[in-house]
């Protein structure tokens, strides 16, 4: 009794912690990779009362979900697709994430990183393509963007390309064209370095010494892309009781006995275990235990809106 009274103080510390890391980042949206970190959105609302659940959208990365690196990096890409809105404006995003050895956490952010990587080489191809318009209005747009991308730190270059756009210089002296395009695609490059980068909360279980972590978790730690949160035990990992969103089965293959799962998240199991834990939370916090439930089942639902076709249509 007195170690499950620890433990569940433990973990809503972490929680309150949790919620504090996202207050002060700010992020536009957190990002919760499912099934794992729905309890954490759950238990950080109970925990915090000005915690923005809002803010959530929920990403399908389920180690039984059928070639789940790749559905991962689509969702992603989908995701940026919608929320970049302008090749000069990048949403802060942070994740939360459940860590033991941190290899689940390295395999949910190389695919990631591989959507934002090709994200950022849309936005390049777009804005060079543009400079390329026989448009004049669109290829000075273009300059204006990368003006902005840059903070006007190259505003006297950019200046003088939207001068030689306007008069006609191009057309008369194709070298200078040259140079300039070269100018702009380098400068394009160096602005888009490190934009879109992903940076994950990692909710780190104690029962694994640090020494024994992933060795590309810790490098990702060191550099500062996942934020550290000890926790004596995620009392919410590896229990069936808590993974409360039910994917849809595939037919087929099966792998090592178990049904290989599809991204798509079609209902909710919440059984009296789960809202038990929540009770827990609530008392423990001095929160009415009758006023907690699961939150964000729409926004769970949602999270098909990103999936790529053929896996939203399975």
């Amino acid at each position: 009794m007195a170690d499950d009274k620890r433990r569940l103080t433990s973990y809503v510390d972490s929680m309150r912690e949790a919620s504090s890391v996202i207050t002060r980042e700010n992020p536009d949206f957190v990002v919760a990779p499912m099934s794992g970190s729905i309890p954490f959105i759950d238990a950080m609302a109970i925990v915090d009362r000005d915690f923005d659940p809002s803010k959530v959208v929920y990403m399908p990365a389920s180690s039984r979900i059928a070639d789940v690196s790749r559905v991962i990096k689509d969702w992603y890409g989908n995701f940026l697709g919608t929320v970049v809105e302008s090749p000069h404006e990048f949403p802060a995003v942070l994740g939360i994430d459940e860590v033991v050895s941190g290899s689940s956490v390295v395999r949910c952010m190389k695919p990631i990183d591989l959507a934002c990587s090709r994200k950022r080489t849309e936005i390049k191809q777009d804005l060079v393509e543009s400079l390329h318009s026989p448009d004049r209005d669109v290829a000075l747009d273009a300059v204006r963007s990368l003006d902005i991308l840059t903070r006007n730190k190259n505003a006297g270059n950019l200046a003088l390309i939207k001068e030689r756009i306007a008069d006609g210089t191009y057309r008369i002296y194709p070298h200078i064209r040259r140079n300039d395009e070269q100018f702009f695609v380098q400068t394009t490059t160096e602005a888009l370095d490190g934009k879109l980068t992903y940076r994950t909360i990692g909710i780190e279980d104690g029962k694994k010494p640090d020494a024994e972590r992933n060795k590309e978790y810790k490098e990702l730690r060191a550099e500062g892309r996942i934020i550290p949160i000890r926790v004596e035990r995620i009392i919410s990992m590896d229990d069936p009781n808590f993974s409360t969103a039910v994917f849809e089965d595939l037919d087929h293959p099966y792998s090592g006995g178990y049904v290989r799962l599809s991204p798509r998240v079609i209902g909710f199991n919440i059984p009296h275990q789960y809202i038990d834990f929540l009770t827990k939370i609530a008392r423990h916090v001095g929160v009415d235990p009758s006023k907690v439930n699961p939150i964000n089942t729409k926004s769970i639902l949602d999270s098909a809106r990103y999936l790529a076709k053929q896996d939203a249509n399975n």
